[in-house]
């Protein structure tokens, strides 16, 4: 009789942590084809042969506000996956990002002798740099997707086993047809990218799309790309869509091609902000969110920079707009900069390339699936 194949729990609570988690499983597919992998993901996840037992949309949060509506949900789905950890006693748990929820996962699964990788930190480094020793406690490896992480957890937490894989963005496409967006050939574009989650777009595109009319009766044959992300639901983000500026395409995902094609960009602080780096595409950062939560995160951040282009090179490298700077006018003053101070572009470009040579070369997901595949080679059977 064979062995029975391995199986492997995956938990992703984000629309980011989403996309690298289904690259992830793409790789250990080729290396392990029979591994049986569940968990918690979205739309990626799923469509890369994931059993879903709870949807990341259900249980994502931005800010401490958004809590309590949602805690029911949250501690039903942790109480669930603890038992599904205990039921099946998985070869590896991999945990994507997502921490208040995944810190309580790992636990469980320490004390129930599952190993942990932990994949896509929580920016244990921006605020609770103490977790980084909790970590420690469940985790049995670290992959650390920036270089400065690697520093930072060898100095808070020198005991938790670690190693820099690079960033999986780096394993995407670089090249892309500028003919398959459907703007005009010849147009100047920017593009507008105001997050993957409901509450930042209902905080973020209205002032970006005023921005943008601001932008326009100075450069009348601008033109606007607004890729919205896959996962977000449509029916809430269409009364958001009533006064669009003229000149504005909307799209449902291609951001990688508006930020290819786009010679600006206005984009929420996230994972975007990495992903137009790496195209090169200079940007202008922007956040805004509820006043509460605002003070909260104030209180505990311990980093200069929230963009992370400007963490990974550790100065202000791009224009970062937070809370009560975050206005229409200033953002379309921002704009306006980086398509007609031709000096500052190029310095921002430069400045971008170098960006992306800190973090490595391609192939983050299948060093991850390789860790993977050797940490449950190690346990016993």
């Amino acid at each position: 009789m064979g062995q029975e194949p391995l199986r492997v729990v995956l938990v992703a609570g984000e629309a980011s942590g989403d996309q690298h988690g289904a690259k992830l499983v793409r790789q250990l597919r080729e290396l392990c084809p029979e591994a049986a992998i569940s968990g918690v993901g979205g739309p990626a996840l799923e469509a890369s042969g994931v059993r879903l037992l709870y949807r990341a949309e259900d249980l994502t949060l931005v800010g401490f506000s958004e809590v309590l509506p949602k805690l029911k949900v949250i501690l039903g789905a942790l109480k669930g996956m603890k038992r599904h950890l205990k039921e099946q006693r998985p070869d590896l748990l991999i945990l994507i990002d997502f921490p208040d929820f995944n810190f309580r996962l790992g636990k469980a699964a320490r004390r129930l002798g599952v190993p942990v990788l932990y994949y896509i930190s929580p920016q244990v480094w921006a605020w609770r740099a103490k977790r980084a020793q909790q970590m420690a406690g469940f985790v049995d490896h670290l992959a650390c997707v920036f270089p400065f992480e690697q520093r930072f957890f060898q100095l808070n937490a020198p005991m938790l086993p670690l190693s820099f894989v690079g960033h999986p963005l780096l394993d995407e496409p670089e090249e892309f047809d500028p003919r398959s967006l459907p703007v005009p050939q010849d147009a100047e574009v920017m593009g507008l990218l105001p997050g993957s989650r409901m509450s930042e777009v209902r905080m973020l595109l209205p002032m970006m799309l005023q921005a943008a009319r601001i932008m326009r009766e100075q450069r009348p044959g601008l033109h606007f790309v607004l890729p919205l992300a896959p996962g977000l639901p449509l029916a809430k983000v269409q009364p958001l869509l009533k006064r669009l500026p003229s000149g504005t395409t909307v799209l449902t995902g291609l951001a990688p091609q508006a930020m290819a094609r786009a010679r600006a960009l206005l984009v929420c602080s996230g994972t975007a902000t990495l992903q137009a780096a790496l195209a090169g595409t200079p940007m202008v950062v922007v956040y805004k969110t509820g006043g509460f939560n605002y003070r909260v995160a104030r209180s505990l951040i311990r980093v200069e920079h929230i963009a992370m282009p400007n963490l990974i090179i550790q100065r202000r490298l791009v224009p970062e707009l937070i809370q009560e700077t975050a206005t229409p006018e200033k953002l379309a003053a921002e704009g306006l900069r980086l398509l007609t101070d031709e000096e500052r572009r190029q310095r921002m470009i430069q400045g971008l390339r170098d960006v992306r040579l800190r973090l490595g070369g391609p192939g983050a997901s299948r060093r991850v699936a390789e860790l993977a595949l050797s940490m449950m080679e190690k346990k016993p059977r």
